[in-house]
């Protein structure tokens, strides 16, 4: 089971997630970020505690990417990657050199990290 959780920051809200990012929670983890895209300028995801994600989540989270920076709003990855998106990433072979997005120039797994 997932669980969400939007905070304030100094920078603007951060979402920690916990628990697996599934299927079943796909429609849930859109929400979440729907509401987050209209109460922040800044969103920061805390994914550290996930313990499983998969496609279907994955493409949430890239949607998001390009809403968010399609309203010229920022949105990142709390700290690193954890090993388990690492390896989803690569079992998916999401590559950024394959990805047509025009919003490419800044993909969420370039991870470069960010402190909230």
């Amino acid at each position: 089971m997932a669980h969400f959780e939007i905070k304030d920051s100094k920078k603007g809200k951060i979402m920690h997630i916990e628990g697996g990012l599934t299927i079943e929670h796909a429609c849930s983890l859109k929400d979440v970020l729907m509401e987050a895209f209209s109460s922040t300028d800044h969103l920061s995801i805390d994914l550290r505690d996930t313990s499983a994600v998969d496609l279907s989540c994955l493409q949430v989270l890239c949607a998001a990417n390009k809403t968010f920076i399609k309203a010229e709003k920022k949105i990142d990855i709390l700290g690193e990657l954890s090993d388990t998106f690492k390896k989803a990433i690569a079992d998916v072979s999401i590559d950024r050199q394959s990805c047509d997005s025009p919003y490419n120039g800044h993909c969420l797994w370039d991870k470069g990290g960010s402190d909230g």
